[in-house]
């Protein structure tokens, strides 16, 4: 049993050797330029020091940073007096609403504390006396 083990997985290691090398024998002039082309890619990644890169990333972030400030100062300069405008005009609508609606409040308040008193005496009628 054991020597039968050992035929299969010679002959299995024979077989997966020989379709490698069949497999190499046909690849193409172009899939071993792309191969070389991304090894080297993988080269030149492992040769770049991370402090450099951080470097680079951390000037590219301040010229962008430096790009775009003066834009976004200039649109807060803009949207100062509109929120100014809109605070003035949603101060008085909630006052209203909020006048509004407090009679409602107070009125759905006393029915629901008098739905609770009716079920706590339903609830007293229904049980046994201790």
């Amino acid at each position: 049993m054991k020597f039968s083990l050992i035929a299969i997985l010679v002959v299995a290691l024979a077989i997966g050797s020989e379709s490698v090398s069949l497999v190499k024998r046909e690849t193409p002039a172009e899939l071993d330029k792309i191969a070389k082309y991304f090894q080297d890619l993988v080269d030149t990644l492992k040769n770049v020091e991370a402090p450099e890169m951080a470097n680079k990333a951390k000037a590219y972030f301040e010229e962008s940073k430096a790009q775009f400030q003066p834009m976004v100062e200039k649109l807060q300069e803009q949207l100062k007096p509109l929120s100014s405008n809109i605070e003035e005009q949603i101060k008085p609508l909630a006052a209203s609403v909020q006048a509004q609606v407090a009679p409602l409040t107070d009125m759905v308040q006393t029915h629901v504390e008098d739905m609770l008193k009716f079920l706590a005496e339903k609830t007293k009628a229904i049980l046994p006396p201790q």
